[in-house]
């Protein structure tokens, strides 16, 4: 039993031997897999203390095993691990994160060999007993410094690609066939946002339409999956812009199906808008160097692949063409030889060439050779300068100083800002000595003294301008040896600019000229001697006032100064040397009317006038001059131009008639004044001196007479001087504000009173309810009073209408009736002062002067419509600020008649007495009839007649002893009455009593056969003594 129990034991104890060594073995190879693995393997206990750790996690910590199996170091006392994994640990959770090491805040937790921040990832997994509980907690670590460095460098290399890729203006993008869209990340038709796709339509719009059919081909095969590659020059415009992208495309498949077809392309858009522009300004430069610039590719045949325009201009080359084309091959093989030399050796090349063009041109140009690359290509760059015209210069340059010498002359160029002279060809031929004249003052010290003030003021004088000719004569000493001699000099002034400013200079010829001034000087000597004598001879013919001619015998001109003396007659009338008829007439025989054929015949001075198709009056005189033999030699003409003289006679003549028809017209104009105003005086006067005589009801009648007649001349008296302050313009309007209607309606009031006729009726058209305006009210009174008074006059009966409106111009004043109207052979004097349609109506013919003064001095106007027989209309319309409160109301008109009728004794007598004589008075003004009447009506019977027409009527009717006639009256005046009334009554005594007092009107009245002549007012004694001594 012990035996078996023995036996027992040793098999437990080999089968526990062989357990440890198979477990020795599992845990040598696990240490030997974790400390194979590369990455950190640690594990904790539930208190955070390592129980496990491999190699690796040593490694990353920068200690050794022993030192890491001596301390054992809990985690939860490390500094540096983050309370993110202390936590997942003690709540036994898994957690994945990754934290910066600062192996310097370590020390007194681990010994480390490592200094600074390395980073670490964690992988932490908790294990669990069999009651759930936290037995460990493993925790893989790995050290991913490098790692994040590597990224943080491509970081920063794509970030660095972005930018260079944006500096340089570029755009990537693919084009996936399937989706047919364009994927960019740096596209701004889509934003910049990568995850927005562009479309082909979209991408179209934004190109060229002269090149959006070549980018539609290449979408086309793209959109197929066609394997090609592809590039596009050309202009696009971002939405946005308004300025056109000169861009270079270009693309290229990246992936595959299986069968072979393209799915996705690549490629880039690079913006040449910046190259574009430099290129166009790198074309516009060398467009315009006035050199000749081409550049040729030697090896394809020495085509030209760029030609400037002066190289297009002078040797017709352009680009795709080669030498071939514009020279013969003899030419070309020439200028190959050294093309070639330089392309082999790349030694540039300077020196002369002649260029013999096809068509016939020449060049000697100064050419410069040398190899230029482009893009790896070896291309020959020629640059030539045309010597042509220099070598012209030259060759005329030796002829000018050839010339120069023969001449005596030399040349000059002169900066006036610098003082500065510069002598070129000749200068040194003409000159024994060579002194140093290098400015204005030097040379004028050569010039003679009586010649510099003039020298100098000729050169200022050119030089203060921009531009201009300088011609100067002087006397000059280039040798210094005393001898002056004569020279010329003519210089050119130009203007132009020098870096930013203005600048001037001169230049020009200086020549000698004394051989020819010594000639022209005595020349110029007796010409003067000789014109002294012509000139005294001339002096007296061409300082007439006439132009002279001597014709001789053939009727050929002889010597004229017509031309010089009179400006009426044209050269050619009187042309030196020629036939008169010819030259003027362009006849081929002498006129008939010929003033010299009359002067010849008669012997005498003829004498013709007429008028020259400029409206000009000529006189021309023909006096005949005669050989000492008595034969006739030839005639003088002389042509004087009367036309002033004409005009003048004229003028004078209009100045007569006009001042004869003022006068007329002063005289018309103070008979009248004399007969208005004595009209209204011989009542005032008659009636004043009946007062003391007459009784008190007499007195009553005969102060209501005066008083009217004191306001008749009153009124007539200011209607002159009205209008004469008018018309000089010394009348001062007052203006003011007034209610047009109110004034209107009293107007109206007064003009009813006016109307004394009673088959006249006066209608008021009062348009408003109110109307203010700002109107002078007295002068708009006159204008109406006038209007009204004229109307009151002219119409014997029917209807006056007095009225106004408002216009835009203004208050429009009218007064239209019915009356007689106006002729038209009279409506020319309508306005005219001193003017009456009826000269036998009471007034002086001022009252339309007066209306029409005063409305132009308002700055208004004023007119009338009139037939004969119907009726006139006078407005007038004056400018005004008018405000018319209330609407228009309906026209008011309103009728007046005359209330006051008197009766008018129109071929009746006062009472007749038995054994008086009886004296017929022929006066149409009533208040005059009743001066008379009052005078003579206790002496003798009285018939009153009011008119000349009447009057005769009346002595066909009854026995007159004695007319009392007035002069103006209306129907038939005075003077007519008269001369009718002694055709059948020659002893009937007519005494004329009228205003008019000028001795012409006496004499006019007596010839008509008046027997006697009283003028107003009456002289009571003067009328007793006359009827006594016809009685």
């Amino acid at each position: 039993m012990e035996k078996e129990q023995k036996h027992s034991l040793a098999n437990d104890i080999a089968e526990h031997v062989k357990l440890q060594q198979q477990y020795d073995s599992l845990y040598n190879q696990s240490m030997t897999i974790l400390n194979s693995l590369p990455v950190a393997v640690a594990v904790y206990n539930a208190e955070g203390k390592i129980l496990y750790f491999n190699e690796r996690f040593c490694r990353i910590f920068g200690t050794d095993m022993e030192e890491m199996a001596e301390s054992h170091p809990n985690i939860y006392d490390s500094p540096v691990v983050t309370d993110e994994i202390k936590n997942a640990i003690k709540a036994g959770l898994p957690i994945f994160t990754s934290f910066p090491y600062d192996f310097g805040k370590v020390d007194g937790y681990i010994t480390t060999v490592y200094t600074g921040i390395r980073h670490l990832e964690c992988n932490g997994q908790p294990i669990h007993n069999s009651n759930g509980e936290l037995a460990s907690y493993v925790i893989i670590m790995e050290d991913i410094t490098e790692s994040l460095e590597k990224e943080e460098m491509l970081r920063q290399s794509r970030l660095k690609t972005e930018i260079a890729i944006k500096t340089a203006d570029i755009m990537l993008w693919e084009f996936d066939v399937n989706s047919q869209l364009f994927f960019s990340d740096n596209e701004p038709l889509n934003g910049y946002d990568k995850s927005r796709p562009v479309s082909m339509a979209l991408y179209l719009e934004t190109i060229h339409p002269d090149e959006r059919k070549e980018m539609v081909g290449i979408m086309q095969r793209m959109s197929a999956g066609e394997d090609f590659t592809f590039s596009f020059e050309g202009r696009i415009k971002l939405f946005g812009s308004s300025e056109w992208q000169y861009c270079f495309v270009n693309g290229s498949p990246y992936s595959y199906s299986e069968n072979g077809q393209v799915l996705k392309y690549v490629g880039t858009r690079k913006n040449n808008t910046d190259i574009h522009k430099k290129k166009q300004l790198l074309d516009k430069i060398l467009n315009n160097l006035p050199l000749s610039i081409h550049i040729k590719d030697i090896e394809d045949n020495f085509r030209y692949v760029f030609c400037n325009e002066e190289s297009k201009r002078m040797f017709g080359t352009s680009e795709d063409t080669t030498t071939y084309d514009v020279m013969d091959e003899e030419q070309v093989a020439r200028i190959q030889k050294t093309d070639l030399e330089v392309f082999n050796t790349g030694t540039p090349y300077l020196g002369l060439e002649r260029v013999n063009l096809k068509d016939g041109r020449s060049y000697d140009t100064i050419v410069r050779k040398s190899v230029i690359e482009d893009d790896g290509k070896r291309l020959l760059l020629n640059t030539r300068w045309d010597q042509s015209l220099q070598n012209e210069l030259k060759r005329r340059a030796q002829i000018l100083s050839i010339t120069l010498g023969a001449m005596n002359a030399f040349t000059w160029f002169f900066e006036p800002d610098k003082n500065r002279i510069s002598f070129g060809e000749g200068f040194n031929e003409v000159t024994k000595k060579a002194p140093d004249i290098c400015s204005v003052e030097k040379f004028l010290n050569c010039v003679h003294p009586d010649d510099k003030q003039k020298f100098n003021d000729s050169l200022q004088a050119i030089v203060e301008q921009e531009n201009g000719i300088w011609e100067v004569e002087y006397q000059l000493d280039l040798n210094g040896d005393g001898v002056y001699q004569w020279w010329q000099t003519r210089g050119m002034l130009e203007t132009s600019t020098l870096n930013d400013a203005p600048y001037k200079y001169m230049f020009g010829m200086t020549i000698c000229i004394d051989a020819h001034k010594q000639a022209e000087l005595t020349l110029l000597k007796n010409k003067e001697e000789l014109k002294k004598l012509v000139t005294l001879n001339e002096l007296v013919l061409n300082n007439t006032n006439s132009g002279l001619a001597y014709i001789s015998r053939d009727y050929r001109v002889q010597w004229e100064n017509i031309s010089s003396c009179s400006k009426s007659l044209s050269f050619e009338a009187y042309k030196q040397g020629e036939f008169c008829y010819k030259s003027a007439h362009n006849r081929t025989s002498p006129c008939e009317e010929c003033i010299l054929t009359r002067a010849f015949q008669s012997r005498q001075t003829e004498l013709i006038k007429f008028k020259l198709d400029n409206a000009h009056v000529v006189e021309v005189y023909g006096t005949p001059v005669f050989l000492e033999d008595g034969t006739a030699d030839g005639i003088v003409i002389r042509v004087d131009d009367v036309t002033e003289r004409e005009e003048m006679i004229k003028e004078l003549q209009i100045a007569k008639m006009h001042a004869e028809q003022s006068d007329k017209l002063k005289s018309a104009f103070l008979a009248n004044m004399s007969h208005e105003i004595r009209t209204p005086l011989n009542a005032i006067v008659g009636f004043s001196g009946l007062m003391m005589y007459a009784s008190d009801e007499e007195k009553e009648d005969y102060m209501q007479i005066i008083n009217n007649n004191n306001e008749m001349l009153l009124k007539l008296i200011s209607d002159i001087l009205d209008l004469s302050k008018l018309e000089a313009g010394s009348v001062e309007l007052k203006y003011e504000e007034f209610d047009l209607t109110d004034y209107f309606n009293s107007m109206f009031a007064s003009m009813r009173q006016r109307a004394t006729n009673p088959k006249i009726q006066i209608v008021a058209v009062n348009p408003y309810q109110h109307c203010l305006v700002t109107l002078d009210r007295n002068r708009v009174a006159q204008i109406i009073t006038n209007y009204v008074t004229n109307a009151i006059k002219y119409t014997p009966e029917g209807t006056i209408e007095m009225g106004y409106e408002y216009r835009e111009e203004g208050i429009y004043f009218y007064v239209k009736d019915s009356g007689i109207g106006i002729p038209d052979e009279k409506k020319n004097k309508v306005f005219h002062r001193f003017e009456k349609l009826d000269e036998f109506a009471q007034g002086t013919g001022l009252g339309l002067s007066i209306c029409k003064a005063i409305a132009e001095a308002m700055g208004g106007n004023v007119g009338f419509e009139s037939e004969y027989g119907k009726g006139s209309l006078f407005w007038a319309l004056l400018p005004c600020e008018v405000e018319i409160p209330s609407e228009i109301t309906l026209q008011r008109a309103e009728e007046a008649t005359s209330s006051d009728k008197k009766d008018v004794a129109t071929g009746t007598s006062l009472s007749n007495t038995p054994g008086r004589k009886t004296i017929l008075v022929a006066e149409d003004i009533q208040s005059n009839y009743q001066l008379v009447s009052a005078l003579l009506r206790k002496r003798f019977n009285l018939v009153h007649a009011a008119n000349g027409q009447e009057a005769i009527e009346i002595l066909h009717k009854r026995h007159i002893d004695l007319l009392l006639m007035d002069m103006k009256m209306p129907v038939m005046d005075g003077l007519t009455a008269t001369a009718e009334i002694r055709k059948f009554n020659a002893e009937l005594p007519i005494i004329a009593l009228t205003a008019h007092v000028f001795e012409n009107d006496r004499l006019t009245a007596m010839d008509a056969g008046c027997n006697e002549y009283l003028v107003k007012p009456i002289d009571r004694a003067k009328l007793i003594a006359v009827l006594k001594k016809y009685s």
